[in-house]
């Protein structure tokens, strides 16, 4: 029998799963547990919360905010377009023997309920997505937070020094990725205000590239 998963246009990383941790690991010089720490320092998460995390690949952050949680009174969630990076997010939670709901999703379309998480966290996912891509994908996190709940948003944007541009617009063209523009553009806040998002804010900028970005829904929808 065949499992049948949502289809993306967006770009994933389901041929290279199997290489993505080393890759990672090896290209980062170990800084990746370090990226992820920074991003849960902006997240101010109490132990009952419920959290999802899109685009969530190997599930490498969701482990680490999992250790957060209450295990009898908070949740976590993590969807990714790529059944076989959801794969490796499932044997990584089972060997840590962590209560993690991993589920093959895509973002545009995010299978939760209105109002689900105190939070939404993506890291390094946004660039993978085209415009109108990532104007459905912040609308879903947005439906899908409770009043008050927050966004965590952790991707490339526009570049402040020069290596920071040609890292970011050579990544643009050599590599055929228009859906880096958006962000090397500076447009992601954009993205937030038009879903609906208020007090979006950069919160810090590392490697003259990458910025991590919060919002929050609103307690009453304007």
């Amino acid at each position: 029998m065949t499992d049948h998963y949502p289809v993306t246009r967006g770009r994933h990383l389901n041929h290279v799963a199997w290489l993505y941790d080393p890759l990672v690991e090896r290209l980062s010089f170990g800084r990746e547990r370090k990226f992820r720490e920074k991003t849960m320092a902006w997240m101010d998460i109490s132990p009952t919360d419920r959290i999802l995390d899109v685009g969530c690949g190997t599930g490498s952050l969701t482990l680490l905010l999992a250790e957060r949680l209450n295990p009898a009174a908070g949740m976590i969630s993590g969807i990714d377009a790529a059944p076989r990076m959801i794969a490796i997010a499932r044997k990584k939670a089972a060997k840590k023997r962590a209560d993690i709901d991993f589920q093959v999703g895509i973002a545009e379309s995010l299978a939760f309920a209105d109002q689900s998480f105190n939070w939404v966290v993506n890291s390094m996912f946004t660039h993978h997505i085209d415009t109108g891509l990532k104007e459905k994908a912040f609308a879903e996190m947005y439906r899908v937070l409770k009043p008050g709940g927050m966004l965590l948003t952790a991707d490339i944007d526009r570049p402040t020094t020069l290596p920071g541009r040609l890292l970011g617009w050579s990544g643009r063209y050599l590599l055929l990725q228009p859906e880096l523009e958006d962000n090397l553009r500076g447009l992601l806040p954009d993205f937030m205000h038009r879903a609906g998002f208020w007090q979006v804010e950069k919160k810090e900028h590392l490697y003259g590239l990458v910025s991590f970005f919060t919002a929050q829904k609103p307690e009453v929808e304007r």
